[in-house]
């Protein structure tokens, strides 16, 4: 190989590396959120298609309303924060968060339940 490949590729700027950036402390702690949340919603919704346990379903999704206005804010936060260091992993729990609070709505509206969001009745 000629000299000239590499003197070329060492005259570039190296791109930040995800390790150059301090993640904030409610990154973190809304990305664990976000990943327990994951670990339940995937094995109750599987479970769901059994008779009965979408009861279940149904519960944990009117926790998900009751609370979704603060999982929606830190939601878009870390995604908006994640998104622009190019963080795909924490990008990617951001926007599922914020599925299954949407999922959760649906799942409350379809079974007719009253909406609750931080204890006030919505609707009805």
């Amino acid at each position: 190989m000629s000299d000239v490949f590499w003197e070329a590729q060492e005259d570039g700027e190296p791109e930040p590396s995800e390790l150059t950036y301090k993640r904030p402390w409610w990154v973190t702690a809304g990305a664990l959120v976000d990943l327990i949340l994951l670990l339940v919603v995937v094995p109750v919704g599987i479970l769901s298609l059994i008779p009965f346990v979408f009861l279940v379903y149904v519960y944990f999704a009117q926790l998900l309303v009751w609370i979704s206005p603060v999982m929606l804010l830190l939601n878009i936060a870390i995604f908006w924060w994640s998104f622009r260091r190019k963080q795909a992993g924490t990008t990617a729990l951001a926007a599922l968060g914020i599925a299954f609070v949407t999922l959760a709505f649906v799942v409350v509206r379809l079974w007719q339940s009253p909406i609750v969001i931080l204890g006030i009745t919505v609707g009805q």
